[in-house]
């Protein structure tokens, strides 16, 4: 992906509604997430070209703000799913209080449903995956904040 394309690519995410979006391109990946508080300062940028412009940077994270944020990640391989059936409320939505033992989703791996249970009270920040998903061992399913 070509310098301008990015910065483009930025502009585009930074107008809009969405606080999160990642992609895989032939050459590389790409994550920008705006959820999280962050200061805003100044930094210059040098293209391919050895242009410089500067452009507004979000890498300081308000410290107090990520220190509140753990996140419950899949114990295996498997495929996710929020709710026990597709016609089922989902187990658990952005912004509840769940209490320890709860379940909070089920992780499908050979054939076999696995209910991924509450180990403690927290409150669900984001859900991090999309239902039937395919997620990865240790994988963040889940952004919360223990109470």
């Amino acid at each position: 992906m070509k310098f301008e394309q990015v910065k483009e690519l930025i502009s585009i995410i930074d107008s809009s509604s969405l606080s999160y979006f990642e992609a895989s391109i032939d050459d590389g990946y790409i994550k920008m997430d705006k959820s999280l508080s962050r200061n805003i300062e100044k930094v210059e940028v040098t293209s391919e070209n050895n242009k410089t412009e500067k452009v507004e940077s979000s890498n300081t994270i308000s410290e107090e703000i990520y220190d509140n944020f753990e996140y419950i990640k899949s114990p295996m391989v498997g495929t996710f799913y929020k709710a026990p059936s597709k016609d089922a409320e989902p187990f658990i939505v952005k912004g509840q209080k769940v209490a320890k033992g709860d379940i909070l989703c089920i992780v499908e791996a050979m054939k076999l449903m696995n209910e991924i249970v509450a180990e403690f009270d927290f409150e669900v920040i984001d859900i991090l995956v999309n239902d039937s998903d395919m997620v990865e061992y240790n994988q963040e399913l889940f952004k919360i904040k223990k109470l």
